[in-house]
């Protein structure tokens, strides 16, 4: 990959393939090896603030390149350390956790309604209806901190996520192997958790994108407490959008799947299904949902969701309202 008059070139072997205007990408995303870039290429990209994101086999960010010019505000940054002490804090850790257990139970929700399998429904509708009083669990927690409430509203979250992947577990076709729930540093083999963390790792990027463009420190979190290892905040908004994007991927890719094991190779997607995993993500992506009273591609919605923290610890809004679909 290299620049030329101010365009983007894409080759393969010695091939043009793709030029564009870098005016018109806002992302380059890196998920192959052996792929050469320009010194060129890389000052046009900073140029034109255009990131570039490099993805382990596994799908998880592992560098990125953005602008020097950053976006950050000293007075928003120093509100955010603040607000991690105050009330508005816990509320933020709160509502993080909230909308994520609210997206859990709409999936099984709607799942259940569709279900023509009465008994298959029951159980769906039952299992909905145990995480939205959770949901209510989480919502009446009171506390002066994000710290002060950090470890209650993880374990409610936790109580929740047991009883969704049950209910995932029973949307996927027949014949497809999900042992439960396995995060990447667990090293699954199945096809299912291994896609899933994979989409993780993409949604993980865009979410960070729409951090990094408000001005806000991706390191400071409030649901998730800060490390030097991981961008919290991001991960606290990743909550709002792992179902309504990631999971949805994932059940669509499923149902379509002859053979899951021959998309992977041991603990990780072929590359050919990488592809196929990042178009299908990148589709759903572009699909337009109504939240707060605005329809919009999920894509900006991500991108407007740290712009709405922003108000709300900077004092301009009453209430932070999380992403759910509803």
């Amino acid at each position: 990959m290299r620049a030329r008059r101010g365009m983007i070139i894409v080759e393969r072997k010695g091939e043009k393939i793709l030029e564009v205007s870098p005016s018109n990408i806002s992302q380059i995303a890196i998920l192959t090896r052996g792929a050469a870039l320009s010194s060129a290429l890389l000052r046009l990209l900073a140029k034109h603030k255009v990131d570039l994101v490099v993805y382990s086999g596994f799908g998880y960010p592992i560098a990125k390149l953005s602008s020097a010019r950053g976006s950050g505000s000293i007075r928003l940054r120093k509100r955010q350390y603040k607000a991690q002490n105050e009330e508005a804090g816990a509320h933020l850790a709160k509502k993080f956790a909230w909308a994520k257990v609210i997206n859990q139970k709409t999936i099984l929700r709607e799942a259940g309604k569709n279900r023509r399998d009465l008994n298959l429904s029951r159980n769906l509708l039952k299992l909905s209806k145990s995480i939205s009083d959770i949901a209510g669990m989480i919502a009446n927690i009171r506390g002066d901190s994000a710290e002060n409430i950090r470890k209650e509203v993880m374990r409610l979250e936790a109580e929740a996520a047991e009883i969704y992947w049950q209910g995932f577990k029973m949307l996927l076709p027949d014949g497809i192997d999900f042992p439960g729930r396995r995060k990447r540093f667990e090293s699954p083999e199945d096809p299912v958790n291994i896609m899933l963390n994979f989409c993780y790792g993409l949604l993980a990027s865009e979410v960070w994108l729409a951090v990094d463009s408000s001005g806000l420190d991706p390191y400071a979190g409030f649901l998730h407490a800060d490390s030097p290892r991981r961008p919290a905040l991001v991960m606290d908004i990743l909550e709002e959008f792992r179902q309504p994007i990631a999971d949805r991927v994932v059940l669509r890719l499923t149902s379509s799947l002859k053979d899951p094991q021959s998309i992977i190779e041991g603990r990780r997607l072929k590359r050919d299904a990488r592809f196929q995993v990042v178009k299908a993500f990148s589709n759903r992506l572009s699909e337009t949902v109504t939240f707060s009273g605005r329809t919009l591609p999920l894509s900006s919605h991500i991108f407007l969701q740290p712009k709405r923290i922003s108000e709300f610890i900077l004092g301009r809004l009453s209430e932070y309202m999380p992403f759910t679909l509803r």
